[in-house]
């Protein structure tokens, strides 16, 4: 081999060095697996949340009443199903539907009623298994969403998610 085919060859593995390294450092590009997180996948997880909930007084012209409470909440994964004693629709005996995105547990119910003369049309419970972060918001006619409680949670055993 000649000294310019060396090297133009080294050059190309230097070239391909470096870009894999601005990849690497940028995020873009990962080496193996990302380190899982172990959070509950089975049975039923039981939650105490700390909240702010805010409550409606006469419509969204009023300001609204901010109560903190203490409230339960549970996520069962094999009926993919949950609940919480909340504000609105979901609850113990009419739950909503499971949905896990990695560390986020969201809860879902459809709903059609119309209250302080606002169309609500469902409502939406999250759990992020992160940080123990706890929200709960309706969707509103028009595409508004109306945030009503925020806080942080943990499991009734004080094990981790």
């Amino acid at each position: 081999m000649s000294r310019s085919r060396t090297t133009v060859i080294l050059i190309c593995l230097i070239v391909v060095a470096l870009l894999l390294g601005t990849l690497t450092a940028t995020g873009i590009l990962h080496w193996g697996d990302e380190p899982k997180q172990n959070f509950q996948s089975k049975g039923k997880l039981e939650v105490v949340c700390e909240v702010e909930v805010s409550r409606l007084n006469e419509g969204l012209t009023q300001p609204f009443d901010i109560d903190k409470i203490t409230i339960p909440a549970e996520f069962d994964f094999e009926e993919k199903t949950g609940w919480y004693t909340g504000e609105f629709t979901i609850s113990k005996n009419r739950k909503g539907a499971l949905k896990v995105e990695g560390p986020v547990l969201e809860i879902y119910r459809p709903a059609m009623f119309k209250r302080y003369g606002l169309i609500v049309l469902g409502e939406h419970v999250t759990l992020d298994r992160t940080n123990g972060e706890f929200k709960q918001w309706i969707d509103l006619d028009g595409e508004k969403r109306l945030n009503l409680i925020t806080g942080r949670c943990k499991r009734t055993t004080n094990a981790p998610f």
